[in-house]
């Protein structure tokens, strides 16, 4: 007689299987989580490391220009004779100009190549608008754009270009020499705010009392400084809202070695 024998194979209920997969849920949250703000904190540094490369990038730029304002090598413009100096465009008188939220200066350029012959340059081959030739005291001859200057051995050439600054929508964007559109320089820009320390008199060295935002034609020989303040994000739309806290940089720049 055979006797028949049933093993019965019990298996795991929906109860225990819906708290194994959370118990497992919640070791893999434990998991992602350090992972996750991990790398959150790195995106937010590559985004400060960014935002800091560009306002370094900017304000070197924009500081380099506003030194050289106004200045023309060894050429006095002051102490031209009258007849010499009315040569000169009517832009000179005012090296630096703020209007309608664009920031113009004009920049004297460093000529590399000396004068060893006598020959024909222009300002176009220095990426300038006007081009200088003098002997620093009283000769002067300017030729504009891509006309031709007649220049010889001994002559002193300031090539002098334009620049403009200004911000565009969440953009700071430059032109030089006043010509075709202005190309954007750094994005992510809240705020770009220019002012303005002036002296009381032209003898004066000195910033007189507080920066100003605007200036008139007549204050051009009364700057002594300048004061960039920057504001970058990555929500310019709504800095508050934003995957890292705005972030501020100002610079003061002093123009012709007058600020003490």
């Amino acid at each position: 007689m055979k006797t028949c024998m049933h093993v019965r194979h019990q298996g795991f209920s929906l109860v225990e299987l819906m708290v194994a997969m959370a118990l497992g849920l919640i070791l893999v949250l434990n998991v992602l989580h350090p992972l996750l703000a991990s790398k959150r904190g790195f995106v937010l540094q590559q985004h400060l490391a960014e935002v800091q490369e560009n306002a370094r990038f900017v304000l070197t730029r924009i500081s380099r220009d506003l030194r050289q304002a106004g200045m023309f090598g060894c050429l006095d413009l002051q102490r031209l004779p009258a007849a010499t100096r009315s040569q000169l465009p009517a832009d000179f008188a005012e090296p630096i100009i703020h209007v309608s939220g664009v920031l113009k200066l004009l920049s004297a350029v460093t000529a590399h190549n000396p004068v060893l012959t006598a020959e024909q340059r222009n300002a176009a081959q220095y990426n300038a608008q006007w081009l200088l030739a003098s002997d620093c005291l009283s000769d002067l001859r300017i030729a504009s754009g891509s006309d031709n200057l007649a220049v010889s051995p001994g002559d002193v050439l300031i090539p002098v270009r334009q620049i403009e600054y200004r911000q565009a929508g969440q953009k700071l964007q430059a032109r030089i020499n006043g010509a075709g559109n202005f190309e954007t320089l750094i994005e992510g820009v809240a705020d770009f705010d220019v002012q303005f320390g002036l002296a009381t008199d032209v003898s004066e060295r000195n910033v007189a009392g507080a920066y100003r935002n605007s200036i008139a034609a007549t204050d051009a020989p009364l700057i002594r400084s300048v004061r960039i303040a920057l504001v970058l994000t990555d929500n310019p739309a709504d800095p508050g809202a934003g995957f890292m806290r705005t972030q501020q940089y100002t610079l003061v720049t002093a123009l012709r070695n007058r600020l003490d």
